[in-house]
């Protein structure tokens, strides 16, 4: 069987293939070089033909095209004829749960908006979407225990505005993103209408904040009973821009604190509500809203779930997993337990040794393969060089978790101020997350539980050994890992610690701000070329600019 998965609304379009056993999955952005994949061609669809070729499957061999309702038609009009087109929330459901390997457990889906629960996609209104959803999952599959919705409000003249962000009412998602978008934290490139609000920016910047909003945010998100919430996404915008009229940083870092504690406290409200309704111990999350690693922090502590769950790909590019998840589960009939869990998120095509070859070769560099790559790496990253990390298939979802990443000593403190100021060319307020080795995990972060995908923050107990990975408010958004996730990493990250007595390494983000990250060889080496790094790794090759 194969099984094609295709997710995205108005941007974060991808693409996953499955043929029951291995799952590929690529974002579009990162084949066509554009932010978010804004632009991109949907009829062309390169992250579909990367995935079926790396399934080694033509579009032709594909038994089962699964959609969600958001997807715009032109990314799947070549296969009108099979396509399957499903609620968006499942599928972002279906993501989670699929992905974890639970055998039962509770969802929670929360975004700015996903299916229409009342009216059309264009025309008059009035309309109303979903904006948060909530799941029991276990043998027999998924089933909608509670759901949130709100008047949809969007420019209607013509179906393909439905897939613009709209405002929603008794959406946690558009007030978060409507505090993004007054703070200036949002992604405008030219290719786009409508800008895209880059939230973890605003996550990143609550903790300077003090709390001198937060009495007035915190009154516009009405927590009801039945975990419930209601807002008024059009006062929330005026609200919001009123407070930050003056531009100054600390009205707008109180801004950001307000919106991120109002957010949480919501979140927790819903997911309390989800485990009075179900009782289950495991919390699986998905949508964009997941992706707020802070607030994912304090549900694991601060509510009776034992496990949480969080997709690496929440966002809407995870939708296309979610998809494939469903055919596999609705379609071909697979049971949830036969459904191939995520061991890591290297879901991304590979790349043969000639194409790393060919690239090097073209560079200019000089490169060399080393006996002993994770010695001698820890070598020069104990000597404060900065290292382009390129190995294998890409990760899913927007972390950098070892394939595509910037890897760094987590020391001194000056560390997170050189790459933001030279290396990654972004705001100087934002944090860079540590890797650790799972079993090392305690000794300097608390959490129950490993965080293999970088989707939860943790308070650092040991913050005088990795100042330059730990934010001002003395938390991480930390990675572990263990061996067979990443052999390559986890002995690299061994060999550091012999050197330095730190069993952390910092970890970013293989790109600069505004733009993918890199996914090909070429694109790893462009990168290197053009970016104030000091060595770069590229499988077992190591290269420096002559």
């Amino acid at each position: 069987m194969t099984v094609l998965g295709l997710g995205g609304s108005g941007h974060d379009w991808a693409s996953c293939a499955t043929d029951g056993r291995r799952l590929v999955a690529i974002d579009e952005e990162r084949l066509v070089r554009s932010k978010y994949g804004l632009g991109a061609d949907l009829l062309a669809g390169h992250s579909r033909r990367a995935v079926l070729d790396a399934l080694g499957t033509t579009a032709e061999a594909v038994e089962h095209v699964v959609a969600c309702e958001l997807v715009p038609r032109p990314f799947y009009h070549s296969f009108r004829k099979r396509v399957t087109v499903v609620n968006h929330h499942l599928a972002h459901a279906y993501s989670a749960f699929g992905a974890s390997g639970m055998t039962r457990a509770a969802v929670l889906v929360c975004d700015n908006s996903g299916s229409l629960v009342t009216g059309l996609k264009s025309g008059p209104g009035p309309r109303e979407a979903e904006t948060v959803s909530c799941y029991t999952a276990d043998a027999s599959g998924l089933r909608l225990v509670n759901r949130v919705a709100g008047t949809h409000a969007v420019d209607a003249s013509s179906e393909s505005a439905y897939y613009q962000p709209g405002e929603t009412d008794n959406s946690l998602g558009h007030f978060y993103r409507s505090a993004s978008l007054a703070l200036g934290l949002a992604y405008s490139g030219p290719k786009t209408r409508y800008p895209v609000s880059e939230d973890g920016k605003t996550m990143g910047l609550a903790p300077y904040g003090d709390d001198r909003f937060v009495d007035e945010v915190a009154e516009l998100v009405t927590l009801l009973p039945e975990g419930g919430v209601q807002i008024s996404a059009s006062k929330v915008n005026h609200v919001f821009e009123r407070l930050v009229e003056s531009d100054e940083f600390e009205d707008r870092a109180a801004l950001a604190y307000a919106a991120q504690e109002t957010l949480e406290r919501a979140l927790l409200h819903c997911a309390r509500d989800l485990h009075r309704r179900t009782g289950m111990t495991d919390l699986c999350i998905a949508g964009g809203v997941g992706l707020n690693s802070v607030a994912n922090g304090r549900i694991l502590r601060e509510t009776p779930f034992e496990r949480v769950f969080v997709v690496p790909a929440a966002g809407d590019n995870g939708i296309s997993l979610g998809c494939a998840y469903y055919g596999l589960h609705q379609l071909e009939g697979l049971s949830p337990a036969e459904l191939p869990a995520l061991g890591t998120a290297y879901l991304g095509p590979d790349y043969a040794t000639e194409r790393v070859d060919a690239a090097l070769a073209a560079s200019g560099f000089t490169v060399e393969t080393p006996d002993d790559l994770p010695g001698r790496v820890a070598g020069l990253l104990a000597e404060g060089k900065i290292i382009g990390w390129f190995d294998g298939h890409s990760e899913f979802g927007p972390r950098a978790l070892g394939h595509r990443s910037i890897l760094a000593a987590p020391f001194p403190a000056s560390v997170r101020d050189h790459l933001n100021d030279n290396v990654k060319h972004r705001e100087w307020f934002r944090p860079y997350a540590p890797i650790v080795r799972e079993d090392r995990a305690a000794d300097y972060f608390d959490l129950a539980q490993p965080s293999p995908f970088m989707l939860v923050v943790a308070r650092v107990t040991r913050q005088d050994a990795i100042p330059a990975a730990t934010h001002v408010d003395g938390t991480a958004r930390l990675q572990t890992l263990n061996a067979a996730q990443n052999p390559k990493v986890y002995e690299l990250l061994g060999r550091f610690e012999s050197l330095t007595g730190c069993a952390v390494l910092l970890n970013t983000s293989f790109n600069v701000a505004g733009q993918p990250i890199v996914e090909t060889p070429e694109d790893a080496v462009e990168a290197f070329a053009g970016m104030r790094l000091d060595h770069l790794v590229v499988g077992d090759r190591l290269a420096a600019k002559s």
